[in-house]
């Protein structure tokens, strides 16, 4: 009798569930209110395309270039200062990073752009490896762990305990100069190729692709994008894999996962990511933040609701509660998921609660279908 009760417990508990689910996706509009089709897709684009995207990789290409000039001025220096001004340039770089990343489609689809760029944890074995052998090409995806800014953080601030050990480990491997003049050579050349791309030709495509919001549509890439990418790469990448919530069913830390491993401070990262990505959502310009046409304004028009409020508004809400959560916790993250794990996981937890509200609510006001495959199981 016990096992029956509690059976018929756990399908009426799915069963309120589902259907609390299904009411939050039907009230995301209705008939009475204007239909989807009818908004401005051209103008949003047109406003994503210069207010925010052509100026985010124009910056973007610019701090690649200064990083490039100052990691040539270390090489033929090799003192601590060049060094000093290599690493404040290298931050500059990843934080601007986060400006784009998640704008993974178009030319940056085309070259794997994230992949290339950031990935973690790095491999070091395999960056030794290349720089002992002098023999390696860095365009096989074998060696994607091996580079971008990741590689870059190891290099110059993970071969030496102080400023002049990483001084004397590049003096010693003339190997280890080339290697890392290489993998800041071809982030530029990545980063200089998707932005010329954009200027070149991309910008009218992407603007012309309004019609719909079919899969293969302007919209539907935009979409499909920025829940990818705060799903996987912001939710689950920077906070969820090193707190241990895919860690099996140990859950435990895996502080080796965390971005900026050797330059011990992971958040800048994390609040730099959501913020762009909010800036983004709201349709603001790059540049000077002003307002303009965005998916906040779409989700306006198609009356999206989400608990009995506006849906754009339970989302900036939700991203707010995130930020408030993150200032719960501390740098170095690698050594926090140890010591205050809770603690990161609860930032796991409030930016897990957005999830739906993107990847549901938002989706099902504007007719996109997603796209992207994930193995969450969420």
């Amino acid at each position: 009798m016990k096992n029956s009760s509690l059976l018929i417990a756990i399908i009426i508990s799915t069963l309120v569930t589902l259907n609390s689910c299904k009411k939050d996706r039907e009230v995301s509009f209705d008939d009475e209110n204007p239909n989807i089709e009818n908004f401005d897709r051209e103008q949003m684009l047109t406003n994503y395309a210069d207010g925010y995207i052509v100026p985010a990789y124009n910056e973007y290409n610019n701090q690649l270039g200064l990083l490039h000039s100052k990691a040539q001025v270390f090489i033929d220096s090799m003192n601590i200062a060049a060094l000093q001004n290599l690493r404040s340039q290298w931050e500059n770089s990843l934080l601007v990073w986060q400006d784009v990343a998640f704008l993974e489609f178009g030319p940056a689809e085309y070259i794997s752009l994230r992949s290339q760029t950031n990935v973690y944890p790095v491999d070091t074995l395999l960056i030794l490896s290349n720089i002992s052998s002098g023999s390696y090409n860095l365009q096989a995806a074998s060696n994607f762990p091996a580079k971008g800014f990741q590689a870059v953080d190891y290099l110059i601030n993970g071969t030496g305990a102080t400023l002049q050990d990483v001084v004397n480990y590049f003096s010693a491997t003339p190997n280890a100069k080339t290697y890392l003049l290489n993998v800041v050579t071809e982030l530029k050349t990545n980063g200089s190729y998707v932005f010329n791309e954009w200027i070149n030709t991309y910008r009218t495509d992407f603007i012309s692709n309004s019609a719909s919001n079919a899969q293969g549509s302007s919209v539907s890439n935009l979409v499909n994008a920025l829940n990818s990418h705060y799903e996987t790469y912001i939710r689950k990448g920077k906070i969820g894999l090193p707190s241990g919530v895919f860690n099996g069913f140990s859950q435990a830390p895996m502080p080796n996962h965390v971005e900026a491993l050797y330059f011990k401070q992971s958040l800048p990262y994390v609040y730099r990511s959501l913020s762009s990505f909010k800036k983004f959502l709201n349709g603001n310009s790059y540049t000077n933040n002003t307002s303009g046409k965005g998916f906040d304004d779409y989700l306006t028009f198609v009356n999206a609701v989400s608990g009995g409020i506006p849906l754009e508004t339970a989302i900036n809400n939700q991203m707010v509660a995130i930020d408030n959560q993150l200032a719960t916790i501390n740098d170095p993250l690698s050594n926090e998921v140890l010591v205050n794990n809770q603690g990161v996981k609860d930032v796991y937890q409030q930016m897990q609660l957005l999830v739906p509200k993107l990847k549901v609510e938002m989706t099902d006001a504007l007719g996109v279908l997603i796209t992207y495959q994930d193995n969450d199981g969420d």
